[in-house]
């Protein structure tokens, strides 16, 4: 009988060891599992954190795009008033030559062409239709110029040295090109505002 103590003292310490292990594992799972619940609720409070900050940057991207478009065109709509503006300029000037200020405004013209290139043989450029205010000008003012009839403008003339390296254009619609050149953002900015909105 010693034989069956021994083997039923082997059995018991052998299924004491089996619980033991069996309740040494379930305590192993159950951490396990405790430490993989706070590794996963940490992990997902990171990746809430970084969507909410991704979300935040795309918003605040989106509202630069959204300001940048709204900039461009109103700064479309400023550009278009200024040529219309300009436009509505120099229809008005294609019939100055009927208006009475015109040949004082010719003579004026016609002096700082004359003034630009003093020192040089001067060659005058004009519209035919200018051709007898011009020699009018020619004469009150005393000047020796050649006079060639070889543009075509709204108003006023160029002038050249003989050799055509030094020129003075003073048509109307060089000024008014110079004026719109030098003054579209002092434009924008008087009569429409901050360019940058």
């Amino acid at each position: 009988m010693a034989y069956e103590d021994l083997i039923k003292s082997i059995e018991s310490t052998a299924e004491e060891k089996k619980l033991e292990v069996i309740q040494s594992a379930e305590r192993e799972v159950e951490a396990i599992i405790r430490e993989a619940e706070t590794e996963s609720s940490a992990i997902h409070a990171q990746y809430l954190k970084k969507a909410e900050r991704d979300l935040i940057l795309e918003s605040n991207r989106q509202k630069f795009l959204a300001r940048q478009e709204v900039k461009t065109e109103i700064n479309a709509v400023r550009l278009k008033l200024i040529d219309d503006a300009f436009a509505l300029a120099k229809d008005s000037i294609s019939s100055i030559r009927s208006d009475s200020s015109y040949p004082a405004l010719f003579e004026q013209l016609a002096q700082e062409v004359i003034t630009a290139l003093v020192g040089e043989e001067i060659v005058l450029h004009i519209d035919p239709a200018d051709s007898v205010i011009c020699m009018n000008v020619i004469k009150k003012l005393g000047a020796d110029c050649e006079v060639m009839q070889d543009i075509t403008t709204s108003g006023g003339l160029s002038g050249s040295s003989e050799d055509g390296k030094i020129r003075a254009d003073n048509t109307l619609e060089c000024r008014l090109e110079k004026i719109r050149s030098l003054s579209t953002l002092e434009i924008t900015s008087l009569i429409l505002g901050d360019p940058d909105g």
